[in-house]
């Protein structure tokens, strides 16, 4: 590989995933190939990215909250007979505070997700995915809070307006 020059799109908190061996498209929230050497790139702020893969198959995706309601990782993982996930660094669970109505849109399916505690309503955005995937695909966690690490990341809700993480992923030949 010569270049290391991402795809990455122009991300609206979707459910819409790119798949560039067929569709050009730059907006939406997941990339996916199987060509080797494409390099598909996401950025974050606070939201988490969920990378895939198999011996087939490479995706990644911006998954927050508005994702997770529509089905984002559910979408990728279709994508695959057989896979394995990994998370990179988003807000955790200790600093991913959300509104009662946000936190409606979450119990049921996924109140073991939903913290309530210094009279606040905390999200675990990896619980959530992992619970929607299946704890037993998951091959690694960058098990690290963007907003509690001023020193590797930026985090939209510690005050970094406009600077982004970026997440990669390629297949190598």
């Amino acid at each position: 590989m010569n270049k290391f020059r991402p795809t990455v799109l122009k991300q609206i908190h979707s459910d819409i995933i790119i798949d560039l061996d067929r569709d050009q498209a730059k907006i939406g929230d997941g990339l996916t190939t199987a060509r080797k050497n494409v390099v598909l790139g996401v950025k974050a702020a606070d939201c988490l990215p969920v990378y895939f893969f198999s011996a087939d198959r490479i995706a990644v995706i911006h998954c927050g909250w508005r994702s997770i309601i529509k089905s984002l990782p559910q979408k990728a993982a279709r994508l695959f007979a057989d896979f394995r996930f990994a998370f990179g660094a988003g807000i955790g669970p200790c600093c991913y505070d959300i509104q009662k109505d946000v936190a409606d849109l979450f119990t049921g399916d996924f109140t073991d997700a939903l913290e309530h505690r210094n009279r606040g309503i905390f999200l675990d955005l990896k619980k959530c995915v992992s619970g929607i995937l299946g704890r037993d695909r998951l091959a690694g966690d960058l098990d690290l809070c963007v907003k509690c690490h001023p020193e590797l990341f930026f985090s939209h809700r510690r005050g970094d307006v406009g600077k982004r993480n970026y997440a990669v992923i390629v297949k190598e030949a």
